[in-house]
């Protein structure tokens, strides 16, 4: 798996304190990174690979 540096949702990148980066929990095969105002706000998201979509 590639590294990532930007967030799924809104694109912004992963710097600032509460961002996280975690395996998508359907496949575990593609990274899902997520900025601390999407993860506050249960911005969706979709994995590339699979097609799930949480928050």
């Amino acid at each position: 798996m590639k590294a990532v540096e930007w967030c799924i949702s809104c694109g912004v990148r992963l710097v600032e304190e509460g961002s996280v980066v975690f395996p998508c929990p359907n496949c575990g095969e593609e990274l899902i990174g997520r900025c601390k105002r999407c993860r506050d706000q249960g911005i969706p998201y979709v994995c590339k690979k699979c097609g799930f979509e949480g928050p």
